[in-house]
């Protein structure tokens, strides 16, 4: 299934499995094949692009058995579609957030969900947090045209995506504007950011996997360091507030930053 990226693959990272590429042996690791269920972290050297033949489409109406805490699963749609319209049922309110590839969504009861992941998108993997074992299946009307739009971070803001990171939410206003970036450091080190969306926007916090393109980046019980960025004046400035500790897939609400 990875052969398009031979070469180019070092390890691929499931939910409490892996595997790894050997010269010799092939692969090897408790990860011994992918079920089209679960989500997965595809580790590479460079970028480069999974070119998967001779497969179906998962089939939409697949039932998903999730247990207590962070499950890693896969999105059975073709097309983006948003979280609201995919997620439907009791079940619903035994989830307590979702984690994709530098986004999350956090569930809101006034507001819905809040947060930069907006939409399912097929072909990627998501970490479903829920507070009891529940079962679903996701909905999904006629396929729309769409296209699903990626951040437009500045270059100045570039990081790199880790298998482990975290979300800050920052619940109140801070009077930003939509050219302003909210940035998440550990050290010197640029580890997170996200452009202020207003209130509930996410800051994405980049952690140590151990692998060399995360050198430098959070480790558990490590607080990193939020700044703003305000974009009609160039300045960088402290957020300051009660700042929970890094701590992989986790989602913090944050009440009480400010400038």
């Amino acid at each position: 299934m990875m052969s398009s990226l031979d070469g180019v693959i070092t390890g691929i990272i499931g939910e409490g499995v892996a595997a790894s590429p050997n010269p010799v042996l092939g692969w090897v690791g408790s990860l011994s094949e992918i079920n089209p269920l679960s989500g997965y972290w595809v580790i590479v050297n460079t970028g480069d692009s999974l070119d998967i033949t001779d497969a179906f489409y998962t089939d939409p109406s697949s039932v998903y058995d999730l247990h207590y805490g962070a499950n890693l699963i896969s999105f059975p749609g073709e097309s983006p579609i948003e979280l609201g319209v995919a997620l439907q049922g009791d079940f619903v309110s035994s989830i307590t957030g979702i984690i994709g590839e530098g986004v999350a969504a956090s569930p809101n009861p006034v507001l819905g969900w809040v947060g930069s992941l907006s939409e399912f998108t097929g072909g990627d993997g998501y970490w479903m947090k829920t507070d009891e074992s529940i079962s679903f299946s996701f909905t999904i009307p006629n396929l729309r045209d769409a296209s699903n739009e990626d951040s437009n971070i500045e270059s100045d803001f570039i990081y790199n995506q880790s298998s482990k990171q975290c979300f800050y939410f920052i619940e109140n206003d801070l009077e930003l504007s939509e050219n302003d970036w909210l940035l998440a450091y550990n050290d010197n080190i640029l580890v997170g950011a996200r452009q202020w969306n207003g209130p509930y926007t996410d800051i994405p916090v980049m952690g140590y996997d151990g692998y060399e393109y995360s050198f430098g980046y959070s480790e558990e019980g490590e607080v990193p360091t939020l700044k703003v960025f305000r974009s009609s004046t160039g300045e960088i400035i402290d957020l300051i507030g009660d700042i929970p500790y890094f701590e992989n897939n986790q989602i913090f609400m944050l009440n009480n930053l400010v400038l």
